[in-house]
C-alpha cells in the first residue's frame, strides 16, 4: 500500500512537471486542513443537516484561519509556472492569502472576506469602514 501511494505521487510529480497548462480546481476539501468544516464529511455542513443537525458554529473568524500546505502547494505550482488559471467553490479567501495572483483566480461563489462595487467594480476588505464608491 505504502509503495502504491509512492508510486502514485511521483506519477503526480512527473505529470504537474511535464505538465503546459495547469488548471485546478478546489472545493472545501482543501480548507479542511486550515480547520474549516467540508459538506459531505462526517461533521460536514450537509452531513449534519440530513441528520437533522444545525451547523456546527465556527470557532474562529474568517480573518484568523490560514492557508494550508494544500493552499501553498498550488501557489508554488504558480510560482514555477505551471499554473495557468485556479478556480474555487470556497469562499474562505486562503488561495489569495496563499500568494496566488487574483488574475488567476475565480471564485465561483464569491468570496466572505471582500466586498464588490456593483457600479465601479472596486473591491475593499470587508472589515474595511470606507464607502467602496465615493
Amino acid at each position: 500500500m505504502k509503495e502504491d501511494l509512492e508510486n502514485r505521487t511521483q506519477s503526480l510529480a512527473e505529470w504537474l512537471y511535464e505538465s503546459r497548462h495547469l488548471v485546478v480546481f478546489t472545493g472545501a476539501g482543501i480548507s479542511t486542513e486550515s480547520g474549516l468544516p467540508d459538506f459531505r464529511g462526517p461533521n460536514g455542513l450537509w452531513t449534519r443537516r440530513d441528520k437533522g443537525l444545525s451547523p456546527k458554529p465556527m470557532s474562529r473568524s474568517w480573518d484568523s484561519v490560514e492557508p494550508n500546505s494544500g493552499h501553498i502547494a498550488i501557489f508554488e505550482l504558480e510560482k514555477m509556472g505551471k499554473l495557468k488559471f485556479l478556480i474555487s467553490q470556497n469562499v474562505d479567501n486562503l488561495h489569495l492569502k496563499s500568494g496566488i495572483n487574483p488574475d488567476l483566480l475565480a471564485e465561483l461563489h464569491g468570496n466572505m472576506t471582500k466586498l464588490r462595487c456593483t457600479r465601479c467594480g472596486k473591491t475593499v476588505d470587508k472589515s474595511d469602514d470606507r464607502a467602496i464608491c465615493e
